[in-house]
């Protein structure tokens, strides 16, 4: 007896992993899950192995079911994903407890007749094995929301307990007559009356075994079909794996492109910003020439006013030297009218001289009634030497003022010569200036339009650059958002891996289920 309890427990043990195992992978439980899931059933284990002689059979039940139920509870809470699994888990754990629980249950009930006690009632028990296989078989195959698993899973359980009603109502109604068909025969000695009531019974155990043996074709039925749908499945799901393995090493190719394309634009906005430095300097030094070229202008202007004025001076003077060479022209002419007078009066004066010379010799030769007019002769002479001692020296007078006026002739001649010279050279000077101020006018608007088109240069710059960094920070969520759409393709792939690998479980359910069948069939 010890020893079949053991293996009882070891059964128990074992069977609370196998069923473990598809939610598990369903799930997504990482192994780590999986080491806290044995650690819970190992020591239900050991603690069964000493204990289970005392457990009475509702005692199994809730032992394995409180156990698997737990160590259920205990793996989710581990999850990463823990808000959208743990519930679903939570509902696969009671589903999974009861399970386990119910087959040790009646393993314990038809093994071990000596502890057949403490039993559940007739319904409970019919209930309980109709809905633990079919709910975990459905948990496992559905992926419903909690919501509409929960309803599934009641109307479920309905059912079973309205199947378990009807069998016991049955039983109880064909038990009842049995007896009173037997207790009315017991008062007569005659035993070879058929019994009605067994007739009865016997129709209602044919029809009963009539319905669970169109139930089995159904499920037999259902069983192909479901073996049918797994293998169409499994295929589908390695297709589409492969698919999605495709996809995922197309897309990891397009996050790399991505990923290489937004440093290269880095990179470009990186050469763009450099440029726009530059540009910023050329605007800049473009400004300073333009201040630059406009203070040479305003200089060449001012060149050009001061030389129009330096030749409007030189005009002047030359107007004045012009003058003045007139003036000392018609004074010449003047001095020239006096040497004529004075060489007028010089002819006078010798004239007169001689007529003193004369008017003496005869005064002298009248005697002393001439020595009156001989002193009026003589005063007449000296007057005329005077006059022409005067007259000499107004005539080098004159001659020195001619000297001088030619010599003042010549020089005017030559300034006249150096005014023309500088008129004409500040004639050419203003032509030049005029060519100067028209050259840097055309340099400023040079200048101009260059610093124009540096700001328009920059103000592009500046908004490709910004162009540069939206499309930059685009190609990096385009980046982010490929990655996480690998990550969800591999986790996808992983789905369908767990998906193939449920499918290839339901057919070899089925496989089993049809086995079972054939076996009740015999």
């Amino acid at each position: 007896m010890k020893i079949n309890m053991k293996l009882l427990s070891l059964f128990g043990f074992l069977i609370q992993i196998l069923l473990f195992l598809p939610f598990a992978k369903k799930f997504f439980l990482i192994p780590g899950n999986y080491v806290i899931y044995l650690v819970i059933i190992l020591i239900n284990f050991v603690s069964t192995l000493i204990l289970l002689p005392k457990f009475t059979l509702v005692g199994t039940f809730y032992i394995y079911f409180l156990t698997t139920l737990f160590a259920f509870v205990i793996a989710g809470l581990t999850l990463q994903n823990y808000s959208n699994n743990f519930l679903p888990l939570f509902i696969a754990g009671i589903i999974t407890g009861i399970f386990v629980g119910i087959v040790l249950y009646f393993m314990r009930k038809n093994l071990y007749q000596k502890d057949y006690k403490g039993e559940f009632h007739f319904i409970v028990e019919n209930t309980l094995l109709f809905f633990a296989p079919s709910s975990y078989v459905i948990g496992l195959i559905l992926n419903l929301p909690s919501d509409s698993i929960i309803m599934l899973y009641c109307v479920l359980l309905l059912i079973s307990l309205l199947i378990s009603v009807v069998i016991q109502i049955s039983l109880n109604t064909a038990v009842k007559q049995l007896e009173s068909a037997i207790n009315e025969k017991a008062m007569t000695p005659d035993y070879t009356t058929n019994i009605p009531a067994l007739k009865r019974l016997y129709s209602t155990i044919n029809s009963f075994f009539g319905k669970i043996t169109s139930s089995l074709k159904e499920i037999e039925r259902l069983g192909v079909e479901i073996r049918n749908s797994s293998e169409d499945l499994s295929s589908a799901s390695e297709e589409m794996n492969a698919s999605l393995e495709e996809v995922s090493s197309t897309i990891q190719h397009i996050a790399k492109g991505a990923q290489d394309q937004s440093e290269a634009i880095t990179a470009i906005a990186r050469s763009i910003e450099e440029l726009d430095k530059l540009t910023t300097s050329i605007s800049s030094q473009v400004k300073m020439a333009n201040v630059s070229s406009r203070r040479t202008t305003d200089s060449a202007k001012k060149g050009m006013e001061f030389s129009i004025q330096q030749a409007r001076i030189l005009k002047d003077i030359f107007e004045q030297t012009r003058f003045i060479e007139d003036k000392m022209s018609k004074l010449r002419d003047q001095a020239t009218e006096i040497k004529k007078i004075v060489d007028i009066i010089q002819g006078i004066t010798e004239q007169t001289d001689l007529l003193a010379l004369n008017a003496a010799i005869e005064a002298a030769r009248v005697g002393e009634q001439g020595k009156g007019f001989a002193v009026v002769a003589d005063e007449i002479r000296n007057l005329a030497n005077e006059t022409q001692q005067s007259s000499n020296t107004v005539e080098n007078l004159i001659n020195e003022i001619n000297k001088t006026i030619q010599e003042l002739n010549n020089l005017l001649n030559l300034e006249r010569e150096k005014i023309d010279e500088a008129n004409a050279s500040a004639s050419q000077t203003e032509e030049e200036f005029s060519g100067i101020v028209k050259a840097v006018n055309l340099v400023t608007d040079m200048i101009s339009r260059i610093n124009e088109a540096a700001v328009n240069q920059l103000n592009n710059t500046k908004e490709l650059v910004k162009r540069i960094e939206q499309v930059a920070q685009v190609a990096a969520d385009t980046a982010a958002a490929t990655e996480e759409v690998s990550a969800a393709v591999e986790e996808q792939t992983a789905s369908m891996e767990q998906f193939t690998s449920t499918a290839q479980l339901l057919s070899q359910v089925v496989a089993k289920l049809n086995e079972i069948l054939e076996v009740i069939k015999k």
